[in-house]
């Protein structure tokens, strides 16, 4: 096909996984909801249920549950990321491998840019300190309430590492290179990587969450490989685990 019109279909794929993505986090959410409030489950599922006040008083409640939120990440990262390969394995076949970037990265590549990241995850932890507000209420909500922290590294930590990785800077990035330059793909790819942590303040995402999606877009452009762009990620969402703010 023409490179606009793979561009096109990539994008597809990439929107179709996203809503997939979003669809069954929905309902996993719903499910451990109702798992954990035997009144509600009595009442058996309903769309009325969900509009109830009982219902959204313990969607606020466990919405932001350390134990809840992993569990509903190893579902909804997992189906997605399958269908996700599913469908870039079918796509492009023998070159999926080259379009997700599957290849390891070299060791000097791995220690140049894990030497990077410390030094960014030290600048930002920095800003974070100088600024009160950049601590996060969200992640505060999270370490408060998980009893299951394996669960957490693998729901919060791994899992999120691989799909967004996976969904952004290997299909949505690779889609976009059938047109678009290195740059300007990195570029709207840390948009969209910011765009979709809106669990996050305007100035979290401004200062911290952007700069990290751009470095991460180069990571991966300038390895080659999508395990590097993983390999920080994971690592940045176990540092956040252990430094809230």
């Amino acid at each position: 096909m023409p490179p606009g019109l793979e561009m096109a279909r990539g994008l597809l794929y990439f929107a179709l996984v996203f809503m997939v993505f979003m669809f069954v986090q929905l309902s996993a959410l719903i499910w451990r909801i109702l798992a954990l409030s035997p009144a509600l489950a009595k009442q058996g599922f309903s769309l009325d249920l969900l509009d109830t006040p009982a219902f959204r008083e313990r969607w606020v409640e466990l919405a932001g549950n350390g134990d809840v939120l992993s569990t509903v990440g190893v579902v909804s990262d997992g189906v997605a990321l399958a269908l996700l390969l599913w469908l870039v394995f079918r796509w492009k076949r023998g070159r999926a491998g080259f379009f997700l970037g599957l290849g390891l990265p070299s060791l000097r590549s791995v220690f140049r840019w894990t030497a990077a990241f410390l030094v960014l995850f030290a600048a930002l932890e920095g800003i974070g300190l100088l600024l009160p507000d950049m601590e996060s209420e969200f992640m505060r909500n999270v370490l408060s309430s998980v009893t299951n922290y394996p669960l957490l590294v693998l729901g919060l930590g791994l899992m999120p590492a691989l799909f967004e990785e996976f969904l952004l800077r290997g299909l949505l990035y690779g889609a976009l290179r059938h047109v678009l330059d290195k740059h300007v793909s990195v570029a709207i790819v840390a948009g969209v990587f910011t765009l979709v942590h809106q669990q996050y303040d305007w100035y979290i995402l401004l200062l911290y969450v952007l700069p990290l999606g751009v470095f991460l877009g180069y990571a991966r452009a300038n390895t080659g490989s999508i395990w590097m762009s993983v390999l920080l990620h994971l690592l940045n969402n176990v540092a956040s685990m252990l430094l809230p703010h």
